[in-house]
């Protein structure tokens, strides 16, 4: 099974506003209106990239961008295909209830996890308004995948782009799972290192993968390997920024070119390969799944 692990869910103009969409794909080739991902346009990229399953995104940013990605929109989404789209839920610990409302996400409307976005809510992770929201996550037994790295929106507060701030979430809510986007770019080696002293980390490649060098992409992933985090990696394209195609692409030159490697460190192996396409996110989905939740059927936390 392949699953990309993050994949945002809405649509030029009636979500994103021209002004965003103009600064995030500013340096990707991009025309601002392909940063739209209407359900035929999502369903046809998986088919045409063999994606079996993708993690749809909502995104709230209202307080600061002035638009959202609302929970419900996704919650539809995923009720049309259950067995396409497993959704995340996103909430603003800058406004009153956004716990309550990650609850109602869960429990409600059946999504699996959270997308948090600290730095263009220009908030750290780590601020304590964040935490009755982590609170809630760990209790219902869901996933947060939070924003780490950089981002070229212009409202976003760079103070808060380093994946190390994350470190603080993982001491203080040791039961918490948290997935870290972009690998952190450009602190990969960083995030790798954070990954290495904190189990309950992942990180997915979302963007790094889909954009930077497949040298650059092979040396991350052999540092990944070496450091003992390789098996909680994740693929991830981030589309609409990026294309399936493209990055499964690229994916599968990573396990046959050896070229691409730093000296001494083999191409991925086959079952290597097989866990970041999806195997690894196939299992984490499905231990923190529950009745009434699209994703795959449960099975015991280990």
């Amino acid at each position: 099974m392949i699953i990309d692990a993050h994949v945002h869910a809405g649509e030029y103009y009636r979500h994103y506003s021209a002004r965003f969409a103009a600064q995030m794909t500013a340096t990707t080739g991009m025309s601002p209106q392909e940063l739209s991902a209407p359900e035929a346009k999502l369903l046809a990229e998986m088919d045409a990239a063999g994606v079996d399953r993708v993690v749809l995104l909502a995104f709230d940013v209202r307080r600061v961008e002035g638009f959202s990605v609302p929970n419900e929109f996704v919650a539809e989404l995923c009720a049309r295909h259950p067995d396409r789209f497993t959704g995340f839920a996103s909430v603003d610990a800058g406004t009153p209830g956004a716990a309550a409302r990650l609850r109602h996400a869960v429990t409600a409307l059946g999504l699996s996890g959270l997308k948090t976005a600290p730095c263009y809510l220009r908030m750290s992770p780590a601020d304590r308004r964040w935490y009755d929201v982590y609170e809630t996550a760990q209790d219902l037994g869901v996933p947060v995948l939070m924003h780490t790295g950089y981002t070229p929106s212009r409202n976003a507060d760079p103070r808060y782009f380093s994946p190390l701030l994350v470190e603080q979430v993982a001491k203080d809510f040791p039961g918490l799972t948290v997935i870290l986007a972009h690998l952190g770019t450009p602190w990969t080696r960083q995030c790798v290192d954070l990954l290495a002293r904190r189990p309950r980390l992942y990180a997915d490649l979302s963007i790094f993968g889909s954009y930077q060098p497949p040298a650059t992409v092979a040396s991350a992933l052999a540092y990944a390997r070496d450091s003992g985090v390789l098996d909680r990696l994740l693929w991830g394209t981030d589309f609409p920024f990026a294309s399936m195609t493209g990055s499964v692409a690229r994916m599968a030159q990573l396990a046959h070119d050896q070229g691409l490697w730093p000296p001494g460190s083999a191409p991925l192996s086959p079952p290597e390969y097989h866990a970041l396409m999806g195997g690894t996110a196939e299992r984490l989905l499905a231990r923190t799944a529950l009745p009434g939740r699209s994703g795959f059927p449960s099975e015991p936390m280990s």
